[in-house]
């Protein structure tokens, strides 16, 4: 472990407390057991939980496989325009939306970046499906959060 790992993880420990601690603040609604808070609590948790791990990690790391200068780069033939292509997935998911709906967007959009990382084709669908699944079901039916059906408006419930 280095040290910069040690005040990385430190710092988002911290940055994490001080989240939890304002969200904290934030005021209930009436008729809610929940309130505004919610999320960015459930975030400042999970920044929490990710610095601890940073900062306690394994005390010895394999070497490098590139040199000092040469700086570590993803792996297959079209890493270098991973970033190109998440931009237009998101782009297109912005556009697709409303018409398509949130369940088929979502879909499209979790598959095409599970592939744009490398997975298999079933893979990705495997990975998108429960996702948005479970997405569907604790915004839409738990938390009652209106999402866009577009083409699947008749199956709306």
């Amino acid at each position: 472990m280095s040290r910069n790992d040690r005040l990385s993880g430190s710092l988002l420990v911290l940055f994490g407390a001080l989240v939890l601690w304002r969200a904290s603040t934030f005021p209930t609604l009436a008729g809610l057991e929940y309130g505004p808070g919610l999320f960015p609590a459930i975030a400042a948790i999970g920044l929490m939980v990710c610095g601890a791990a940073i900062g306690l990690g394994p005390r010895s790391r394999r070497p490098a496989q590139s040199t000092p200068t040469e700086p570590a780069r993803p792996s297959g033939r079209w890493a270098a325009a991973r970033p190109l292509a998440l931009l237009v997935v998101v782009f297109g998911y912005g556009l697709l939306l409303d018409p398509l709906g949130f369940h088929i967007a979502s879909f499209l959009a979790v598959f095409a970046t599970g592939r744009v990382f490398g997975l298999r084709v079933t893979g990705a669908a495997l990975l998108a499906l429960p996702l948005v699944i479970g997405v569907h079901l604790l915004f839409y039916s738990l938390l009652r959060v209106p999402l866009p059906w577009g083409l699947l408006t008749p199956l709306a419930w």
